[in-house]
């Protein structure tokens, strides 16, 4: 050392500079392909649970709609190799619709977390797309962070139950690029008018594309782009975002088989953008994100579950960037509707081969039975249609009133000569002509308006209230009316029966998505106006009305629907406002609407429009409506026979409601059996739902008269009641020695009396020996001599101990089994 001080001390005595080195930061390491693992542990089905998996009785955490004592499809393992993502899958069946699954998992401390209800996954890759690996359905991607055990609990509320049940636990890897995301990579393209927004590239989050199986496929062009949110946690941080990516990278290519990621972009909280699906953000890559609608969209998922959070500003920003920039690449329209023909599958609610007119910037639950992108999310539609088009606007070539006058003579020649200097309000700047005006803004263009528009957009407020325009005034494609389209979510048409009338906001948005005048509404008759005591407006258009609220938002009413709606009061009746459109069947046969105070009008050409609400309504909405064993209603509600509840028919059965009761269905085979005995008139009212018998094999309904139902494949469906139903659960329903009913209760050989069959024995019922069980050895000996119609008569005790066996009383005599031996002994009395 001190004989670097003293070279060092010289050097500075010649030089008299102190040279200083520069200092190197370490580079920030690159992202490279990572490696990622799941763990799959097999769960079997409900009727051959795998040897690690077990059958319950209910879930731990009560589910709507399911009874405390359902079969549920359990396991738990403890410990497993980390992981930080977890999904249920099971054998692709899409009869398997209702199915609701629990998990809860274990920290790297031994701590169990809460049970979370994991959604089922309503993306969709489509079964007829070759992916390279086996289809799958399955649960949503959970992201649970770091753990090391997970428990889950699985249970089908009413249909097909699933099969091949398997637990899928995901590793992302590691890499120590995620906590340093370098500058996005994914680059635009030349010819774009608008610049691409910063995209995070698929090899910047780790995307190992050896597990990629799929081959890219590509639409012909881009019509619409689908928002959707991921239903994933919401707690995660800006290091965490690309392994959660990498997660939901092999759950959907390898674990549903999707052969690849399912959604084009995904946006996280903070507004960052990631590239998705491999093919190619610039082109018409086909996604895997909305059943029947994968062709011709865009998909954008947003990282969270938006169904209980709020959206973020950034997060929005980012999603109207990215769409924007998608659509000037194809010439889409934010404010306008495309035609989709949707290929059905999966939870599409429109059959294969149906066409949807649509928004160019739609939500997945406008295609799809979900509730995706979320409540929180899909309110943000019309802000991100808002901000897509003015982002295109913004990039158009600038151009000013007096530069287009100039430009067009057959404009010139249109609007005449002007009248006086420009003006401006609002940051609107408009030129007065003899035969109308030419308006523009920097966010607009130079737009025409004149005639019955201009004096209707005057009256209206003009600029200040209704914006600049956005379009010159143009014709509709029946030839019929003309109209503008302003800045401030607004339109006004015309035509030669109605006149000018303006629409706007929520009504002009939900006009729109019904296909503008070439929908079922046709064109607006009247302007808007109030509904009554100030709860909202409507407006009334050739074939329906738009009503709004600030609770329900803008929905529309229209057609047979409509009529049976306003016969019952309309908006001052007890169903309340609209809170959707007319909306198709997921089968096509029907249409309905929703209503406000937990009501819905349905139509089926079968059955005609039928409310639907209150009690009846939840049963039937937790039985998948009328995609369920219920089916459409065929009639509306009545009084129940004891005139104490209501009741309502459906194709495939009944639900019944009273105070006491709550509201509970029968359906089916159990179903035909209650009305052939008399229905609620003589067994009272349903007091429980049909629910599936702890052995997996039969099926049940109570009711409220002390009777109940069951059924098997076997055995039919048999009412078994009064003393005969105690009789049997006191000796363990059919998980005892009586099994399932065979018959139901029928008249005696002995008369006066009645006797009910069992797989395993029978029940006697008279007034002279009360009622009584005849089973096992006792009971095959009995039958064996001729039963009740023998000299021993009717059972008159139940089976009772005696010295070295067990014996029953009969009318006529005894019966004893003698237990050391199994010898029978009859005696007479």
């Amino acid at each position: 050392m001190r004989r670097i001080m003293t070279a060092l001390l010289a050097f500075l005595a010649i030089s008299g500079t102190l040279v200083v080195l520069p200092v190197y930061a370490a580079p920030l390491p690159e992202a490279e392909p990572v490696s990622t693992s799941s763990t799959e542990v097999a769960m079997g089905s409900l009727e051959e649970p795998a040897p690690a998996a077990d059958v319950q009785e209910g879930t731990t955490d009560p589910v709507v709609g399911v009874a405390e004592d359902a079969p549920t499809l359990t396991i738990r393992k403890t410990p497993v190799p980390e992981f930080s993502l977890v999904g249920v899958t099971w054998a692709h069946d899409p009869a398997v619709a209702d199915t609701v699954v629990q998990v809860r998992v274990q920290d790297a401390a031994g701590a169990w977390g809460p049970w979370t209800e994991v959604e089922p996954e309503t993306a969709d890759q489509g079964a007829t797309v070759d992916t390279g690996a086996e289809l799958r359905s399955g649960t949503a991607p959970l992201w649970t962070g770091p753990s090391i055990g997970a428990e889950v609990e699985l249970v089908t509320r009413s249909g097909t139950q699933p099969t091949d049940v398997r637990l899928d636990l995901i590793d992302p890897g590691t890499s120590a690029a995620d906590a340093s995301l370098t500058a996005p990579a994914v680059e635009g393209t030349a010819h774009a008018a608008l610049s691409m927004p910063d995209v995070h590239s698929r090899a910047q989050w780790g995307a190992d594309e050896s597990l990629r199986t799929w081959k890219p496929q590509y639409a012909a062009t881009i019509k619409a782009a689908t928002l959707h949110h991921t239903a994933d946690s919401n707690s995660y941080t800006a290091d965490q975002v690309p392994a959660i990516l990498r997660s939901i990278y092999r759950y959907h290519t390898v674990s549903l088989g999707w052969g690849d990621i399912g959604y084009n972009v995904i946006v996280d909280k903070f507004g960052r953008l990631f590239e998705g699906r491999y093919g190619g953000l610039q082109s018409t890559v086909v996604g895997a994100h909305a059943g029947g609608f994968n062709t011709a969209t865009f998909g954008v998922s947003m990282l969270g579950n938006y169904d209980t959070a709020a959206t973020t500003p950034a997060m929005v920003d980012a999603v109207a960037a990215i769409i924007a920039w998608k659509f000037s690449l194809y010439g889409v329209d934010p404010r306008g509707t495309t035609v989709l023909t949707s290929s059905g599958g999966g939870t599409s609610r429109y059959k294969a081969g149906s066409k949807v007119t649509l928004p160019t910037i739609f939500g997945h639950r406008d295609v799809g039975s979900t509730a995706c992108p979320g409540r929180y999310g899909y309110v943000q539609l019309g802000a991100i249609r808002t901000k897509v088009t003015a982002r295109l606007q913004a990039a158009a070539p600038v151009q000013t009133i007096s530069s287009r006058y100039a430009s067009e003579p057959a404009l010139q020649q249109a609007l005449g000569s002007p009248v006086g200097a420009e003006q401006s309000q609002d940051g609107v700047v408009w030129q007065v002509y003899r035969n109308g005006r030419l308006y523009s803004s920097p966010g607009t263009g130079v737009h025409l308006v004149w005639g019955a528009v201009l004096a209707r957009y005057l009256a209206a407020g003009g600029p200040p209230a209704l914006g600049a325009p956005t379009s010159d005034e143009l014709g509709t494609p029946d030839g019929v009316g003309r109209y503008n389209l302003f800045a401030k979510a607004a339109s006004v048409y015309w035509t030669p029966q109605h006149g000018a009338q303006v629409v706007w906001g929520g009504v002009r948005e939900e006009w729109q998505r019904t296909g503008w005048e070439t929908g079922p509404l046709g064109y607006p008759t009247g302007g808007e106006e109030v509904i009554s005591r100030r709860r909202g407006t409507y407006q009334q258009f050739e074939r329906g009305t738009v009503y709004w609220s600030p609770a329900t938002g803008a929905h529309e009413v229209h057609g047979s629907i409509a009529a049976v709606w306003r016969s019952r009061g309309g908006v001052d009746s007890p169903l309340g406002l609209p809170t959707s459109g007319e909306m198709e069947t997921p089968d096509g046969q029907g249409r309905y609407n929703h209503f406000a105070n937990g009501a819905s009008i349905y139509y089926a050409p079968s059955t005609g429009v039928r409310v639907v609400w209150g009690g009846v309504r939840e049963v039937w909405a937790r039985l998948r409506w009328e995609s369920g064993p219920l089916g459409y209603p065929r009639t509306d509600e009545a009084l129940t026979a004891a005139g104490d509840g209501t009741q309502q028919q459906f194709d495939g059965g009944g639900v019944y409601w009273t105070p006491v009761t709550g509201a509970h269905e029968v359906h089916g085979v159990i179903g035909q059996a209650y009305l052939a005995a008399g229905g609620d008139k003589a067994l009272g009212v349903p007091i429980s739902d049909e629910l599936r018998a702890p052995d997996g094999v039969g099926y049940y309904n109570h009711l409220a008269k002390g009777a109940s139902i069951y059924f098997t494949p076997a055995t039919g469906a048999h009412v078994v009641g009064g003393s005969v139903r105690d009789v049997w659960g006191a000796l363990g329903w059919e998980r005892g020695v009586l099994g399932y009913p065979t018959t139901g209760e029928t008249a005696s050989a002995v008369s006066g009396a009645r006797v009910t069959a069992f797989t395993g024995g029978r029940v006697y019922r008279s007034s002279k020996t009360g009622t009584r069980a005849v089973f096992g050895a006792i009971g095959a000996e009995y039958l064996r001599r001729g039963a009740e119609a023998s000299w021993l008569g009717l059972p008159t005790s139940d089976e009772y101990r005696v010295k070295g066996g067990i014996r029953q009383a009969f009318q006529g005599g005894t019966v004893t089994v003698v237990l050391a031996t199994g010898r029978m002994v009859v005696a007479r009395r």
